[in-house]
């Protein structure tokens, strides 16, 4: 902790509170973001059926769906993109914890980086749309013809995705305002 945190978290039990609770989520949000990739890793080296079952739900597959090798790469590619916009969040996430672990919590960067993550998780909304929709026909493409298919739906997590994400931005801005103000309030003492 650094000591313009240690100095606000001594006189107010609420930061110390959100410095101690940020500390921790800034160190499990590394871990996590480091975590993802290596175990889907390790799952495609050491337990492919796992693999499979897991781009199956992924992508909301049909369960008579069979994966051959051409679609199980391409399946594995656009399951990626979720994965790595996941990372994003999870690395734009320990930055704002850190910033916070810090003694940062009212400063113009942390709505910044926010409204970041904001932006992210509403720009995941549609794509996991597009990627479904994607995942559809790359995985039907071994059926014969008349049996392939393209399947595009929007459901209330996506839905729900996107307004968590604008809630965000709008949060971030608030914060970035906030802290603008907070220090016009210094400047006049």
């Amino acid at each position: 902790m650094t000591s313009n945190a240690k100095a606000m978290a001594g006189d107010n039990p609420r930061l110390a509170r959100i410095v101690r609770v940020s500390r921790t989520m800034a160190t499990i949000t590394l871990i996590a973001a480091a975590a993802v990739p290596a175990i889907l890793l390790a799952v495609l080296f050491f337990d492919p059926p796992s693999l499979d079952d897991w781009l199956m739900e992924a992508l909301k597959a049909a369960s008579r769906t069979v994966l051959t090798p051409e679609t199980r790469i391409a399946a594995m590619v656009i399951a990626a993109v979720p994965a790595a916009v996941g990372v994003t969040v999870l690395l734009l996430l320990h930055r704002l914890f850190l910033g916070f672990s810090r003694g940062q919590i009212l400063v113009p960067e942390s709505g910044r980086i926010l409204r970041r993550i904001g932006i992210v998780i509403v720009v995941l909304g549609p794509l996991e749309i597009l990627l479904r929709a994607l995942a559809s026909v790359v995985l039907s493409l071994p059926n014969p013809p008349g049996e392939r298919q393209i399947v595009v739906g929007i459901s209330s997590d996506d839905i729900t995705t996107i307004i968590s994400g604008v809630l965000l931005i709008v949060l971030g801005w608030t914060l970035e305002e906030a802290a603008r103000i907070a220090d016009e309030n210094r400047q006049f003492v």
